[in-house]
């Protein structure tokens, strides 16, 4: 049998908020940060939409962005280990965008190295394992880590993604295919920016240390798709639902899924491809059509979303308004990645050695 595996902190930055409390707290409050990018505008002149991080500052650009948006909230997912150090170098799993206008292979390096090097945490990262697969990357870097926590390989790592799409290049290429919300597309989305982070253990370790188990990691599962987004090809969905299926199941059946967090973003692209999950899986769900899309509060994260709806899963059960027992995430990327996890919250529970607000 797999060894257990387990998250016991996280970190996030937000439009909504700097650290996991805030930005929790308002996507669950439905406070959006919607808006227009002061800076960038449009081909017609106009602003283009955006959710900004406000309190970081306009003049950090580029991947210089990408590594302060990191920071905070890699600080906030290690801060357990301060109080509690494990005397051990762990490793970091990294999703970034997908090679795209305005973000390179040289600024995934650039940010790879920084964090390496990154100095005042509570613990040295051994190495920065980088993927640039997008929406779906930061729980491509789950899967990984987790199965390197199942091997044996490692008892502790770091999952993370990072992301902005708040460069004039980007914007602009977003705005060339249509892709952005406005009056010239109907199924355009709101870039956003942030980071989220996960410190994961295994069940045996951090029993051992006396650590908090925020959730479990019941199972993470990834495919490919083959019918992309920007193409003639129709997506039906296979990939997705094959993957979400994996993800449910794990191993063996469970209890009907209550809360779905996804990556839709008001393209017609996502919504659809999740219409056909759920013509195809309706008796893994309550009701499937009942997700939370936190997009809508703080823009799109692409390569975040992951590690960022795993922290919006922990924070539900920390603060006691989790449904059910387990809760999927999903993300899909351009490129063809799907990836899938199920968190279980069946032998989580508020932490007593912390404050609970409600919210």
């Amino acid at each position: 049998m797999s060894t257990p595996v387990c998250i016991v902190a996280t970190g996030a930055r937000t439009p909504l908020g700097v650290g996991t409390a805030q930005s929790a707290a308002a996507v669950r409050a439905g406070i959006s940060r919607l808006a227009h990018h002061s800076l960038i505008s449009g081909k017609s002149g106009e602003p283009l939409p955006a959710a900004v991080d406000t309190a970081l500052d306009p003049n950090i650009v580029g991947a210089a962005r990408f590594v302060a948006l990191a920071d905070t909230a890699l600080r906030e997912a290690c801060a357990p280990l301060a109080d509690s150090p494990i005397g051990q170098g762990i490793p970091l799993f990294l999703g970034l965008p997908e090679i795209r206008p305005g973000f390179s292979d040289a600024d995934a390096r650039v940010i790879r190295s920084n964090l390496a090097r990154l100095e005042g945490l509570p613990v040295q990262i051994l190495e920065v394992n980088v993927f640039n697969d997008g929406h779906a990357a930061g729980l491509l870097a789950l899967a990984t880590a987790t199965t390197q926590i199942r091997e044996g390989a490692y008892d502790v790592c770091l999952v993370g993604g990072v992301e902005s799409y708040l460069n004039p290049e980007t914007m602009n290429w977003l705005d060339a295919n249509r892709q952005l919300t406005g009056p010239i597309s109907r199924s355009g989305f709101v870039p956003g920016e942030g980071a989220g982070f996960c410190l994961l253990m295994s069940n045996d370790f951090s029993a051992r240390r006396r650590f908090h188990s925020m959730a479990g990691v019941h199972s993470v599962e990834v495919g490919r798709e083959t019918k992309l987004i920007k193409t003639s090809d129709l997506c039906l969905g296979e990939a997705l639902t094959t993957t979400v299926l994996s993800a449910v199941v794990g191993s063996g059946p469970t209890e009907t899924i209550k809360t779905v967090i996804c990556d839709i973003n008001s393209e017609r692209y996502r919504t659809e491809e999740w219409a056909f999950v759920c013509l195809r899986l309706p008796q893994c769900f309550e009701d499937p059509t009942a997700y939370l899309s936190p997009a809508d509060c703080w823009g799109d994260l692409g390569a975040a979303s992951g590690p960022l709806f795993a922290m919006l899963s922990c924070q539900a059960i920390a603060r006691g308004y989790a449904a059910g027992k387990r809760t999927l995430i999903w993300a899909s990327s351009e490129g063809g990645l799907r990836a899938a996890a199920t968190l279980d919250f069946e032998k989580a529970k508020p932490a007593s050695n912390r404050v609970i607000a409600h919210v």
